[in-house]
């Protein structure tokens, strides 16, 4: 009889195959064994305690998506058991996780939401359970039952939903609403990347090694202010640079001088020390995604910042990169297909009111603003384009296209609705069924496991309903293969760019891949640009000229 391996040795053995350090603690999601893109939900506020957890899983039946991880001690063990006997046909997605002796951001950042029923019965004004801090750690969004304090401590940190605990219906649309804003980010979705020690050193000099001292912070999404740091350090040996990030410990992706981490980040001793680093040692602030230099004394965005920023004379400029400045409403008037078609109602709502917030910041500042897509210009007319920088050597590849008689067609959404995935994927589909090509849609890979499926398939299909090219085009085109993406073509001959990128939308992709196959010639030729193309605009170079004026 064969015996199957613990749970453990599977992900050490999994991990060392990777390449990586097998033995560290795994994540949540990895003890439950489960891909990047299924929905998870985490409870580690202690079992016994929570006497809302059978109404948490009585409501999974109406969340067939999600999975549950519940994270016990050995105490608990009875308890979980007998609570994932009763959940009935959702038990198979309720997962038993030891607890580990430290509760680590690292250990929890891999699920999606975090979830607590109830605090312990007695004091309605009990002090908040310490499992929200470490909630709040990682990154996740709280879905909790809605008792005062726990009320109180959401809505000072503006971190999650509240339902009535006992109500299946209220459980349900609370995690349907907190799911719906984590699609809140930019198109340029954080790929999955190995963590990188907080405090590591990018390829930039040093702030204080020329009279140009250049702070940036702090959003940083797919390491795009990291790659702008290397870039102007590269062009301009009078400026040093220093990379401010607040993110999660286990999104500590990308190389960056200093980390700004939840809870740290509303501390008021790190803030007041953020306050000092930023008005006492630069001359030059580029502000990304409109977020917060200060710390969050003065709020969630940067406009109360303005203000000490001028007083202590540091020149600034605003870098924005997708939803925190393009307006659902016009963007659906400008784009019969326009993305915003898929979004929920309520998720347009908030990004109108995120984009008008920002307009106006910039409008009312009279900042230097840039946009890293052209498409963000309609938006923004008094905007400047400076262009997302790839490591276009990374991903050259000399893997020739379209000589396979069904050629490979690659999709790979970090957001479905910001791509139009469930518009276009019927058409592949068809594609696919007949034979004409191999579809291949992947979601949730490593870094190098995506360059990989980029580097052996010969059609990359990316975004078709935002109106211009972003970072997984760039890749594409970097390592030679054909793209596909829907194009503003005003916007991109306004900034003086054809890209060599074929043009379409869900409604005429079918169409436009069968003209490919037809011209095989006319299409390889087409994809043979792209290398150049990327190079002469996305390296960086042409970036950092963008902000020479800014950095005089």
């Amino acid at each position: 009889m064969k015996r199957r391996l613990p749970r453990r040795w599977r992900i050490a053995l999994r991990r060392a195959a990777a390449g990586d350090r097998p033995w560290e603690t795994p994540s949540v999601r990895e003890l439950c064994e489960l891909p990047a893109t299924t929905p998870l939900l985490v409870h580690a506020g202690g079992i016994a305690d929570d006497r809302a957890l059978g109404g948490i899983l009585a409501a999974l039946v109406r969340l067939p998506e999600f999975h549950l991880a519940l994270v016990r001690t050995d105490a608990d063990g009875a308890a979980v058991r007998e609570l994932i006997r009763r959940a009935g046909k959702a038990r198979r997605r309720v997962h038993e996780v030891p607890r580990p002796r430290r509760l680590t951001p690292a250990f929890l950042a891999s699920a999606d939401l975090a979830v607590l029923g109830f605090a312990p019965a007695g004091d309605p004004a009990a002090s908040v359970p310490a499992v929200l801090d470490a909630y709040r750690a990682a990154g996740l969004r709280i879905v909790a039952g809605n008792a005062r304090p726990v009320r109180e401590y959401l809505a000072r940190h503006r971190t999650g939903e509240l339902f009535a605990p006992g109500s299946v219906p209220s459980f349900v649309k609370a995690v349907e609403r907190a799911w719906d804003r984590t699609a809140e980010a930019p198109e340029a979705a954080e790929p999955i990347v190995a963590p990188v020690e907080a405090g590591t050193p990018g390829p930039w000099r040093a702030l204080g090694a020329g009279p140009v001292r250049l702070g940036l912070g702090t959003a940083n999404y797919a390491g795009q202010l990291s790659a702008l740091a290397a870039a102007i350090s590269a062009a301009r040996p009078d400026v040093g640079v220093e990379l401010v990030v607040a993110k999660p410990p286990a999104n500590y992706r990308y190389p960056a001088d200093r980390y700004l981490h939840f809870p740290a980040e509303h501390q008021l001793d790190v803030q007041l020390d953020q306050i000092r680093r930023v008005l006492g040692a630069y001359t030059h602030l580029i502000v990304d995604a409109f977020r917060p230099v200060l710390g969050r004394l003065n709020g969630d965005d940067v406009a109360a910042d303005l203000p000490a920023l001028r007083r202590a004379r540091i020149k600034v400029a605003l870098l924005a990169h997708g939803s925190e400045i393009r307006h659902p409403g016009t963007h659906l008037e400008r784009h019969a297909e326009s993305a915003f078609r898929d979004a929920p109602e309520d998720l347009r709502e908030r990004l109108t009111v995120v984009a008008e917030r920002n307009r106006r910041t910039a409008e009312e500042s009279g900042l230097p603003l840039f946009v890293t897509t052209p498409d963000l210009l309609d938006d923004v007319p008094f905007a400047t384009w400076a262009p997302l920088v790839v490591d276009v050597d990374g991903w050259t590849c000399d893997r020739p296209v379209l000589e396979r008689a069904r050629p490979v067609v690659l999709h790979a959404p970090s957001n479905r609705w910001t791509k139009g995935t469930d518009r276009l994927l019927p058409g592949l589909q068809e594609l696919h069924d007949r034979r004409i090509i191999e579809l291949r849609l992947v979601e949730g890979l490593p870094y190098s496991e995506m360059r990989r499926q980029v580097q052996d398939a010969d059609i990359v299909v990316d975004q078709l309903v935002i109106g211009s090219y972003g970072t997984f085009s760039c890749e594409g085109m970097a390592a030679g293969k054909v793209v596909v993406a829907y194009l503003s073509e005003a916007a991109h001959r306004g900034v003086g760019v054809q890209p060599p990128i074929v043009n379409a939308t869900p409604t005429t992709l079918v169409k436009a891949i069968e003209s490919l196959l037809d011209d095989r010639a006319a299409a390889t030729a087409l994809a043979a640009e792209g290398p150049t193309y990327v190079r002469d605009q996305h390296d960086g170079r042409r970036t950092a000229e963008v902000f020479d004026a800014f950095l005089r």
